[in-house]
């Protein structure tokens, strides 16, 4: 989906919203004021999120600047540290499925500015090379026209001045989807599905790599340590939500 088809999604969707005042996804009301990210201004302010001290998983506290509790650190993950908006809970929840099923393009937009906001104070996250997204196998993407992590990643980008280029790293493989897999099945669906395009543009860069939800952590840990792998310095991770185990 290109730029100009996007800009262009979004004005009609801006005119629609003019004429016809639209609903909040979470709270349903009628919002005559409008909606930023699919929902009201009164849901944002809901939106449960997490600080620093808190596990970026399940929300206890953690020792030091750990970003993981000893409960939820990942044995072996590509990713040095991650961080996340909040748990997946709505409000928060019902953005993340507008942006991922309902082609809420816009909800990018919010989420990117959030997630800006959730690492401008840490240095390591601030001074990061690139900002990359966790890929969609193509066959996935052009079914669902975008890859949610890469609008995500854009925005992000803008906000922090820093690049965020598609298709350094590629989905060799389409995997079965992981909705009901335990966390060991997924695991083994994920290893060695990732492939660095051009590793010298990655070699020795500290990459922010960005997707929508951290479950178990397999996916995006194993694109982590593909980036590694191909000579990347570092990988810190950030998503706009964290489920349960």
């Amino acid at each position: 989906m290109n730029a100009l088809y996007r800009h262009t999604i979004s004005f009609l969707g801006s005119l629609a919203d003019f004429v016809f005042p639209p609903f909040c996804s979470h709270c349903h009301q009628r919002a005559p004021e409008g909606l930023t990210g699919g929902i009201c201004p009164g849901c944002w302010s809901s939106v449960k999120k997490w600080e620093g001290g808190q596990c970026q998983r399940c929300g206890n506290q953690v020792a030091g600047k750990k970003s993981l509790c000893e409960l939820c650190l990942i044995p072996g993950w590509g990713c040095s540290e991650v961080k996340t908006i909040g748990p997946f809970e709505a409000p928060l929840s019902d953005v993340i499925h507008m942006l991922k099923y309902s082609d809420a393009i816009s909800v990018s937009r919010k989420l990117g500015a959030i997630m800006a906001e959730r690492i401008v104070s840490d240095q390591k996250y601030n001074k990061a090379d690139l900002v990359l997204a966790v890929p969609l196998h193509s066959a996935r993407e052009r079914e669902r026209g975008y890859n949610q992590a890469q609008l995500l990643a854009e925005q992000l980008g803008r906000a922090l001045g820093v690049a965020s280029p598609k298709g350094l790293v590629a989905r060799c493989r389409h995997t079965k989807s992981q909705t009901t897999m335990n966390k060991e099945q997924r695991h083994r669906n994920v290893e060695g599905i990732f492939a660095v395009q051009n590793p010298d543009r990655i070699k020795d860069k500290t990459v922010i790599l960005v997707d929508d939800v951290l479950t178990t952590g397999a996916t995006i840990g194993s694109c982590g340590q593909s980036l590694l792998a191909a000579g990347a310095r570092e990988v810190l991770a950030l998503t706009a939500a964290a489920a349960p185990l």
